[in-house]
């Protein structure tokens, strides 16, 4: 009885308050300000066709997607992402090596591919022409 009545009479600790300047909310603003408009910019790139490469590298990301989202469900895929991010750096760690040489490997195979469409289909293909023009 007597402790309670010891914690009873205690007063509040001052506890510093913690504030942080405007600048620093601001200047985070402006950095995120900046990439949204740099991803928006990349974006607007793929979407216009003004770089094949990355458009058709779009494109068949999402049909890889499709392809995989159709076998599970949401919550498997984000599963199946959780643990690929957990695992995946420790296993190249491990052998980075064997790693960097097989995706060297596909990366040529893939690359000797996209020279061949290139050649036979995509070079044939009519570029239009994607300036603005301004209006009176």
């Amino acid at each position: 009885m007597v402790q309670l009545r010891r914690h009873a009479q205690w007063s509040p600790s001052n506890v510093p308050r913690v504030e942080l300047p405007e600048e620093l909310f601001a200047n985070i603003g402006a950095a995120v300000g900046a990439q949204v408009n740099k991803f928006l910019g990349s974006l607007q790139d793929v979407s216009c066709g003004r770089d094949l490469k990355q458009f058709l590298m779009v494109i068949a990301g999402f049909i890889v997607t499709a392809f995989i989202g159709s076998w599970f469900s949401l919550i498997t895929v984000i599963y199946i992402g959780f643990v690929c991010a957990h695992t995946l750096p420790v296993f190249y760690e491990r052998y980075h090596d064997q790693v960097d040489e097989v995706l060297y490997n596909m990366l040529g195979l893939i690359g000797s591919q996209y020279q061949k469409l290139d050649k036979g289909v995509l070079s044939k293909m009519p570029k239009g022409n994607l300036k603005l023009r301004k209006s009176q």
